[in-house]
């Protein structure tokens, strides 16, 4: 039966105080957040690093993590109620992020700027059933905040933000998932096993960065300026068709943030499922094929060409403007018909070395 995990509420950024005397109301907003399912509850971790989570069996096809958090403003003299309770919902072997959801705190509900309407918990029960059918390049989610508000800013963006692109079918992978899904997945949770797949890489970054200014008498809410950028992995390199977003000082809004996120990352997605692995330059016994990540290639990675054609992957590539171009070696061709620009590849499904 598929098992939903649950750890306990985390309080950003971290304060032993509050975690002891806001305990009950944590708990019972987790509870919530659990209740959206048809769920059975199993027994409660009670020590080591995972101590005060749960397992439950659920309904959904697949094994999940539950993330809940209670976010509390930055900067202030005095105390406050939390600013935000967010929820996110993850696949447990990939770690990617299905959805969010973030609850303002009573008491700044009246401080948000227009348009960043409160949010209902319940809308996260959809994220388990999302399909990621026509998949694209998948998105690793980065967001440092500075400043006023630097923690504060970062952690709600990122939830916004990764609740935006989730929702229109994009692989995302976000910190919001922390250390109980980690790259080195192997034994991470109670009963994993060394065949679990390990955290999948992204094709593409989004690098959020917020500064936080303290507002004038009497407001509370803070103003925000930034930049967004989208850069391509693994080469960490930015995208030449794609400029960096300079955000502009307004109240902080991560509702527009987030939709302005996903306008600006969607020409730098690619389709993964692609067949045809098209030559788009030839130099000598080499040969370049862009978006290579795309197709799936890497390094070692055998294909096969028109007339008996061999080819391997020996590197990635980010010049002339491009941005995870893959180089192969050309290892056999024909002398009448050699290969050319153009010309159609296919992975090679042999197994090396052959016997």
């Amino acid at each position: 039966m598929p098992v939903l995990f649950v750890p306990p509420t985390q309080v950003i950024p971290f304060d032993a105080e509050r975690l002891v005397e806001q305990r009950k109301a944590m708990d019972e907003f987790r509870a919530q957040a659990v209740a959206l399912w048809q769920t059975k509850p199993q027994d409660e971790i009670k020590t080591g690093g995972f101590r005060r989570s749960r397992s439950y069996e659920w309904s959904e096809p697949f094994d999940a993590i539950l993330q809940t958090f209670y976010i509390y403003p930055t900067g202030l003299a005095q105390r406050t109620g939390e600013v935000a309770q967010v929820a996110a919902l993850f696949k447990k072997d990939s770690c990617q992020l299905l959805g969010s959801a973030v609850v303002w705190g009573t008491e700044w509900v009246k401080a948000l700027p227009s348009g960043e309407a409160q949010n209902e918990l319940n809308r996260l029960k959809q994220a388990s059933a999302r399909k990621f059918e026509n998949a694209k390049s998948p998105i690793r989610l980065s967001t440092a905040g500075y400043g006023y508000w630097d923690t504060t800013l970062a952690w709600i963006s990122e939830a916004y933000v990764g609740e935006k692109l989730a929702g229109e079918g994009l692989i995302v992978h976000s910190d919001l998932v922390g250390v109980v899904c980690a790259k080195e997945s192997k034994g991470a949770l109670p009963g994993a096993t060394a065949s679990e797949p390990l955290l999948k890489r992204g094709h593409r970054q989004v690098r959020i960065v917020l500064r936080g200014t303290k507002p004038k008498q009497p407001e509370r809410w803070p103003m925000v300026e930034g930049k967004v950028s989208v850069l391509a992995l693994p080469l960490n390199t930015s995208i030449s068709a794609l400029k960096p977003v300079e955000l502009k000082q307004e109240p902080f809004a991560p509702k527009n943030l987030a939709a302005g996120v996903l306008t600006q990352v969607q020409p730098a997605l690619h389709v993964l499922n692609e067949k045809e692995i098209k030559v788009t330059q030839r130099q000598g016994r080499f040969a370049t094929v862009e978006r290579g990540l795309a197709y799936g290639l890497r390094i070692g990675m055998h294909l096969l060409g028109p007339d008996g054609a061999k080819l391997h992957v020996i590197r990635f590539d980010n010049r002339n403007g491009s941005a995870d171009a893959a180089i192969l070696l050309i290892r056999k061709e024909s002398k009448e018909k050699p290969l050319a620009e153009g010309a159609i590849l296919q992975v090679d499904s042999t197994q090396y070395p052959t016997k």
